[in-house]
């Protein structure tokens, strides 16, 4: 018999899910599948298991601490340590010397089953496994609610604008590839199976589904998709979010037939979307291909359509200067003034992205003061706090 033991913490639940389901997909037979979901936990269950076993973990560069820890702790103990995730894809390297066995870079679900039919095989797999993405995402579930592991329905994969501070273009390329709406279905009524009535979706881009290059909107197919996904829900006493969290929307995407599609069909009333500076010159520099003219129409058009847009900003950007500050300020009060709420986020250098190695200036006390100004008044949040330098502006 064959164990994996997954890190089921809550930051990376989503991916491990999909990893389950194509495991159990996969039908190796005699596979067994935990799923701790604290690190000591899991370092008990990896410790007991024999060398015919795994432990997997995934993690974003922000985890990186701590998921070595886990390889320090279990090397040598038995399992083979698998990793996989955001920094893993990035850096697979630097995962190795941290002490895994075996490094999956990027979409791991077709790989996953062949290291593990090898390790089933007696063999001892090691180094670094590189997936190819995968083409179709119609015969790899989300989640696999069966072995009670429910969650969001990823809907696209891959985004086209590469944007400087971004990992999903670099780790899941600009090619956009949409779930069929008969898949998504097929999710929706697993979920209402298991007696989850709130259907969430993953996606770059909500708005952008169905697009072929993911710029171009492409409306009939995005009718389709609310039309068929809200008839679903209605028939289970269900409910669908579209364009909220773990979602979002560009604001050049922002039109109105897709805000009545998403009011007619969808239950949230909330639309995150992704403006991250109101600097001209940064947005042009970290690619964001909008303006900041596009980001107050997109909210003007969800206030007139009944929705409160949620707006992403990011500050201590590279090269941000004393006058970027000011338009992102002057920008953020007039985008509250007009019902919109604003979330927070340090600016963080991810591997893979071309600022990986720019750490940017920090947040400076001034914008630190404008952040708490903000807060103060009800109007911003988040978590820039926890995400900033320790050695930060001035």
């Amino acid at each position: 018999m064959t164990e994996i033991i997954f890190y089921h913490c809550r930051e990376n639940r989503w991916s491990v899910n999909a990893l389950a389901a194509a495991l159990e997909k996969a039908g190796i037979a005699g596979l067994k599948m935990r799923f701790p979901a604290t690190a000591e936990e899991f370092l008990r269950e990896a410790a007991a298991a024999g060398p015919g076993a795994a432990a997997a973990v995934s993690f974003f560069t922000s985890q990186k601490a701590a998921a070595g820890e886990l390889a320090r702790r279990l090397r040598g103990r038995g399992p083979l340590l698998l990793a996989g995730g955001p920094h893993a894809s990035a850096r697979p390297q630097e995962t190795l010397e941290m002490g895994f066995d075996c490094v999956v870079t990027g979409e791991g679900e077709e790989v996953l089953p062949e290291i593990l039919r090898a390790l089933a095989g007696g063999e001892r797999p090691a180094g670094i496994f590189r997936a190819a993405r995968i083409k179709n995402l119609a015969p790899f579930p989300s989640f696999c609610a069966r072995l009670g592991l429910p969650g969001p329905i990823e809907i696209t994969r891959g985004c086209p604008f590469a944007c400087a501070y971004c990992q999903t273009s670099f780790l899941s390329g600009v090619k956009p590839r949409h779930r069929p709406v008969a898949s998504v279905l097929a999710h929706m009524r697993e979920l209402f199976a298991a007696g989850i009535k709130d259907v969430r979706f993953i996606t770059p881009d909500a708005f952008a589904y169905g697009s072929p290059d993911g710029r171009a909107l492409n409306l009939p197919a995005l009718r389709e998709l609310l039309t068929q996904a809200g008839a679903e829900a209605d028939k289970a006493g269900g409910k669908i979010f579209f364009g909220s969290f773990p979602s979002e929307v560009r604001p050049e995407h922002i039109v109105p037939e897709a805000l009545e599609l998403t009011r007619r069909h969808a239950s949230n009333r909330r639309l995150v979307i992704g403006a991250q500076t109101g600097s001209p010159r940064l947005l042009k520099a970290i690619g964001r291909g909008h303006t900041a003219g596009d980001i107050l129409r997109a909210c003007d058009l969800c206030r007139k359509h009944r929705f409160t847009p949620y707006l992403d900003f990011i500050f201590g950007l590279p090269g941000e200067t004393r006058e970027d500050e000011k338009h992102t300020e002057a920008l953020i009060e007039e985008l509250s003034a007009r019902g919109a709420m604003i979330h927070t986020h340090a600016f963080m250098p991810l591997p893979g992205t071309p600022l990986a190695d720019n750490p940017g200036p920090g947040i400076t006390r001034t914008a630190e003061a404008f952040l708490k100004k903000m807060e103060a008044r009800g109007k911003a949040f988040g978590k820039w706090r926890v995400q900033r330098r320790p050695d930060r502006g001035s």
